[in-house]
């Protein structure tokens, strides 16, 4: 099997995706690129993630054209392709349906920075990316333009949400954090009025997590 290191990560993030309630059922996708190539891996359509194994991730290059693997890529692959086409800087992409983050995108609006564990993650503002139908070129379009050249996190209009990062546990725990973050939102909005973080202290705190935070290289124990 061809890039087993990089297809067994994905099906093992895909599974813990599945585990952490970020999809229900066969919904959402992750993929990652493979080193030294111009291909990405990518999780399969319509696969039950519990049964998935490694030699079910599919590779795939950036025209989207199948290298390896027996199986039929997400239906969402014109979107990862176009992540990593617009974004040098992408290693990998994380599509959810989590609850709260998908209300918002439900509601179409963007989301203010209200946490300062969101404003590490992802800086600035979650923005909206407009309604397009699933699976097509026109969804890849709208949200990767929603996320510019930076962001790391954009809502999908009625749909779910879109995280990339440089590496697949980076993308996986922005996912993550824009969920955690949405229910606290949604919360302190019942509460009453959620105090916006400052855009220049979202900004610090941003370049300063991405500078400092964890360990070096080699000392990850």
């Amino acid at each position: 099997m061809l890039y087993e290191e990089t297809r067994r990560a994905v099906c093992e993030t895909a599974r813990r995706m599945m585990r952490d309630g970020l999809v229900k059922l066969t919904s959402g996708n992750i993929s990652s690129r493979i080193p030294g190539t111009a291909h990405i891996a990518i999780t399969p359509s319509g696969m039950d993630y519990e049964t998935m194994t490694p030699a079910d991730i599919t590779v795939v290059d950036l025209e989207g054209q199948v290298i390896d693997g027996a199986r039929r890529p997400s239906t969402e692959t014109p979107m990862h392709r176009l992540a990593y086409q617009r974004r040098p800087d992408v290693g990998a992409v994380v599509h959810t349906h989590s609850i709260y983050a998908s209300a918002f995108a439900c509601l179409g609006i963007d989301m203010p920075v209200i946490s300062t564990e969101l404003a590490m993650v992802v800086g600035g503002t979650i923005r909206c990316a407009p309604y397009a139908k699933s699976g097509t070129q026109e969804m890849a379009e709208t949200a990767v333009t929603a996320l510019g050249t930076e962001d790391l996190v954009v809502f999908l209009q009625n749909h779910g949400v879109l995280a990339v990062g440089r590496t697949l546990r980076e993308a996986y725990n922005t996912a993550v954090a824009l969920e955690e973050a949405a229910m606290i939102y949604y919360l302190a909005r019942q509460m009453g009025t959620p105090i916006i973080i400052p855009a220049e202290e979202r900004d610090r705190m941003f370049r300063e997590f991405r500078r400092s935070y964890g360990q070096p290289k080699g000392r990850e124990e």
